[in-house]
């Protein structure tokens, strides 16, 4: 049982959609039986293993006129407990402190520093609510069958806005001090349609892609598109993913919960847990000079049988170890001493 000291004054509902991904689980679903059977709340400094910093530190430090944030870093390690925080949004946040863990999102592999913990992507299994069926494997086809579905443009307009918008995020952030990582400029949407078109050219590869013009279509029916998004990926062994602002694809996490194989544009990413899992054996992680002949070579080295294995164990890592309360039992099993 992991003792958790953290301020349970921001415990509260307007909270909900910035609090610590872990507290969550405790503040919002408190019959969560699986939170409940590892970790507990407590008030006492000294009985804790580990202090949790409540709230998401990029927005919480925007407002934090008083340093509340820095002197309760301060406070907790003077103390000697082992600190966990958390920055939301694309582009996180590194703080510099090395009795500090960060859990963020994404960011670049090669720059992050090693007291950096990526958080994936905690999505809700599609099946029961959106497609309404149990979870099924492909059979092998001789070629590889790979889908996508989403913002994927390459005119000059949308290259344009996309530009604009990360200008206009930059100068809001350097004239406010707001505290978000600088990432160079990313033109997701068209290097999305650049690669899946070099990928429809090649016969020998079965693609079924739908372009977007927007993030999950926007402004169509969102019943009707959210359900083509998951029907796609059920209906292909493979799916194209591929980083959005931030260095990081939630897709990667639905096509995993799918059941389907992920095919990951290396972007100098970092996945969760990369000491804890193999993701050599749950996806296929491709640079983009090579996506083709690294898709085709994968998929020409596995039999049926193990393409199978590699669905059902996706499926299963998703439900049994990446979902918000088991990532966490992992990390404190890694990271806190029991007292």
């Amino acid at each position: 049982m992991v003792k958790i000291y953290t301020e349970q004054s921001f415990l509260k509902e307007n909270n909900r959609k910035r609090i610590f991904p872990l507290l969550f689980d405790m503040a919002y679903q408190p019959n969560n039986n699986n939170a409940i059977s590892n970790f507990i709340l407590t008030d006492s400094l000294s009985q804790a293993d580990v202090a949790i910093f409540p709230l998401d530190v990029v927005s919480f430090l925007k407002n934090d006129k008083s340093n509340f944030f820095h002197n309760w870093i301060a406070k907790m390690s003077q103390n000697k407990i082992p600190i966990w925080i958390y920055t939301a949004g694309d582009f996180g946040f590194t703080f510099k402190n090395e009795n500090v863990l960060t859990f963020r999102m994404g960011g670049f592999n090669s720059k992050l520093p090693i007291n950096t913990c990526i958080l994936p992507s905690f999505v809700n299994d599609p099946y029961n609510k959106i497609l309404k069926n149990d979870f099924f494997v492909l059979p092998k086809k001789e070629s590889p069958t790979i889908g996508f579905v989403g913002n994927a443009n390459g005119s000059f307009s949308k290259f344009l806005k996309e530009f604009i918008l990360y200008l206009k995020r930059g100068i809001i952030n350097l004239r406010y001090g707001y505290p978000e990582d600088h990432h160079p400029f990313y033109p997701a949407s068209k290097k999305r349609y650049k690669l899946l078109y070099k990928i429809q050219k090649d016969k020998r590869i079965q693609s079924d892609f739908i372009f977007r013009d927007k993030y999950r279509a926007r402004n169509e029916n969102k019943e009707k598109t959210t359900f083509e998004f998951f029907k796609n990926i059920q209906d292909n062994l493979y799916t194209f993913c591929l980083r959005g602002n931030g260095n990081f694809s939630v897709r990667f996490y639905e096509v995993l919960i799918m059941g389907r194989i992920p095919v990951l544009i290396n972007t100098d990413v970092r996945l969760p847990l990369e000491d804890l899992i193999d993701w050599n054996k749950h996806c296929v992680i491709v640079s983009e000079d090579s996506i083709i002949q690294d898709l085709l070579n994968f998929h020409s080295s596995k039999t049926e049988l193990e393409l199978e294995e590699i669905q059902t164990n996706n499926r299963k890592l998703v439900l049994e170890r990446l979902n918000r309360v088991d990532y966490f039992v992992q990390i404190s099993n890694k990271y806190l001493e029991s007292k």
